[in-house]
């Protein structure tokens, strides 16, 4: 696994592009990698800046990632649910 930033054009005024939902929660591969990914925070907008959003989805480059919580907008992709192991390329 390697760690990478997520380019600056994904973002549109400071407001993520790269999400944490996913467009049809229905065919993700378990109920706890789609509360994952529905999670929202009301005390954040930007699912970077909570410590408690774990999961993005790029749409686009129909990717998951961890979400790395340095201050940044770094990710894991990941290819496998962290929960359920399942291939996460099937799921989207």
């Amino acid at each position: 696994m390697h760690q990478r930033a997520l380019d600056p054009a994904l973002f549109n005024g400071g407001v993520a592009l790269t999400r944490t939902q996913h467009p049809d929660p229905g065919r993700l591969c378990c109920v706890t990698m789609q509360a994952a990914l529905e999670m929202r925070c009301e005390a954040h907008d930007d699912p970077f800046a909570c410590p408690d959003s774990l999961i993005a989805y790029h749409e686009g480059l129909n990717q998951f990632g961890l979400i790395v919580h340095d201050g940044d907008r770094n990710v894991v992709v990941i290819r496998h649910c962290p929960w359920c192991g399942a291939a996460l390329n099937a799921a989207a």
